[in-house]
């Protein structure tokens, strides 16, 4: 008998979105060569806020630091787009660490990986950090980097299928009542912006994720695959459209390699950049 599969917000949503674009990234284990810009900066802000909250006595980071960590992450790029990208994600941080120098929230990390076994299949995600409150409450805690704020979006944060996931593990991990999540916010504007929500728990949002999610492994153990007609999102076009359109040896190995497990949440997508 195999192992379980092991179902995230990233895996569910990239399902809902286009089950053939599921079918190139989860059965072909296809991703792209190259990822955007966004995605990159994104993931660096990701990467710096983390360290500083296992390293809380770091105030600022310095480009280098951020360098060396683009190069880590994205192996084999240009060095003068690193260079670019690693200065705005620097900036991005800098500003923010400046703006919540004296917070008063108690925070730790949360990027450990978080299991619930579902019966049939497994549920899995991280946070990005937990966090309470001067009441001791307890709430989860969100980096969202974008180009703008838009309502749709943040509405969408607030009572969507991540939450959800994320929710209902926080309170198995905890043994206790989430009171929501607070979203940082950190829009990429020429004068960066950033904006703190607090958003209660949505306990029918944890319902539905809870039916969907069934019906998602239901759907995807049947292996039924087609493509959608949403091949853009934020004004960008799906990498694997080349596929759907013309599926080749040579289109796979000039645009994508191939890996090994596609298990977690690590992928930044699907809302945190609206670029």
């Amino acid at each position: 008998m195999g192992e379980k599969l092991k179902i995230s917000y990233t895996r569910a949503s990239t399902f809902l979105h286009c089950r053939q674009k599921y079918h190139w990234e989860y059965i072909e284990n296809l991703t792209p060569i190259k990822k955007s810009r966004p995605l990159k900066v994104g993931g660096l802000v990701h990467s710096l806020l983390h360290t500083k909250l296992v390293k809380p006595h770091i105030t600022q980071f310095d480009v280098n630091f951020t360098m060396d960590a683009a190069r880590t992450d994205y192996p084999g790029d240009d060095e003068g787009e690193l260079a670019s990208v690693a200065l705005e994600a620097t900036i991005l941080v800098n500003g923010y660490l400046e703006k919540y120098k004296d917070d008063p929230l108690t925070v730790v990390p949360g990027e450990t990986m978080l299991e619930a076994d579902m019966g049939e299949y497994t549920l899995i995600g991280r946070s990005d950090a937990y966090a309470r409150t001067e009441d001791t409450k307890l709430w989860r805690m969100e980096h969202k980097t974008m180009s703008r704020l838009d309502s749709n979006y943040l509405q969408g944060l607030k009572s969507g299928l991540q939450g959800g996931i994320y929710d209902y593990l926080t309170e198995r991990l905890f043994n206790e009542e989430v009171s929501g999540t607070i979203y940082n916010l950190i829009v990429k504007t020429k004068i960066p912006n950033y904006h703190r929500s607090f958003t209660k728990c949505d306990r029918g949002a944890i319902q539905r994720m809870l039916q969907t999610i069934h019906g998602v492994h239901r759907d995807i153990q049947r292996g039924d695959f087609y493509p959608s007609s949403k091949c853009y999102s934020f004004a960008s076009v799906c990498p694997f459209k080349v596929l759907c359109e013309f599926d080749s040896p040579g289109a796979r190995e000039a645009f994508f390699t191939r890996r090994k497990e596609v298990t977690d949440d690590t992928e930044l997508k699907d809302g945190d950049s609206t670029e």
